[in-house]
């Protein structure tokens, strides 16, 4: 049949939860945006992180939250999309495995000063990629995984006849993220959802405390 391609999943990187969770936070987010940074930090770093606390709240936790990521490269970064890039190529070696990718993406906006304009204006898209297998190996014990990240990251693939057409799987899921922040609206980063419904309240100034008291409130 016709027509465009259609994911064979929700786009997004569910983080923590499940479907069938009474709230859905939507984190529409620039691995190489700082106020996303300050935000996802608030969210995945330590024992005092949001997602940390939930595990164990007493009327939050056992799936009552689920949290979706969402990739949204800025144009105004030029090296964004070949960060994303690195991104896409970790979680899909690793299978889409939720747990690594929380370690990723910590480990990332840790490291996200090192991808800033003036350490990447002389860089190459591979330059950048190389930096995010750099990140990758920091958190990542499986050799194999590293290897397969690598691969998906492979341009071996183009030819003379067919030199434009992009790193596959990687590709396809960047097309997909983007399709999506397009058709619901988002611009600016950090930009939050809560049951579809965008919650602008929700600032990257925002502490642990603060979030946990607003999911409180929409569960009471």
């Amino acid at each position: 049949m016709g027509g465009p391609p259609i994911p064979s999943e929700p786009i997004g990187i569910r983080l923590l939860g499940n479907p069938t969770a009474p709230i859905v936070v939507e984190l529409f987010q620039d691995v190489a945006c700082p106020y996303s940074k300050k935000m996802m930090l608030t969210l995945l770093d330590g024992d005092d992180s949001v997602l940390k606390r939930l595990e164990k709240h007493a009327t939050l936790s056992g799936g009552k939250v689920e949290f979706v990521f969402h990739n949204l490269p800025q144009p105004w970064h030029p090296q964004s999309p070949s960060m994303h890039e690195g991104f896409f190529a970790y979680y899909l070696a690793t299978g889409k495995d939720s747990a690594k990718v929380i370690a990723y993406l910590n480990a990332f906006y840790k490291e996200q000063k090192q991808f800033e304009d003036i350490h990447t204006k002389d860089k190459s898209r591979v330059g950048i990629h190389d930096m995010c297998v750099e990140i990758a190996k920091s958190v990542e014990s499986d050799d194999a995984v590293i290897a397969k990240m690598k691969q998906f990251l492979s341009f071996d693939h183009l030819t003379p006849e067919e030199g434009n057409m992009g790193l596959g799987a990687v590709t396809k899921e960047l097309k997909f993220s983007i399709k999506h922040h397009r058709l619901r609206g988002v611009h600016v980063t950090p930009t939050v959802f809560v049951n579809m419904i965008e919650a602008s309240d929700m600032s990257s100034s925002w502490s642990a405390d603060q979030f946990i008291e607003k999911l409180e409130s929409i569960l009471a």
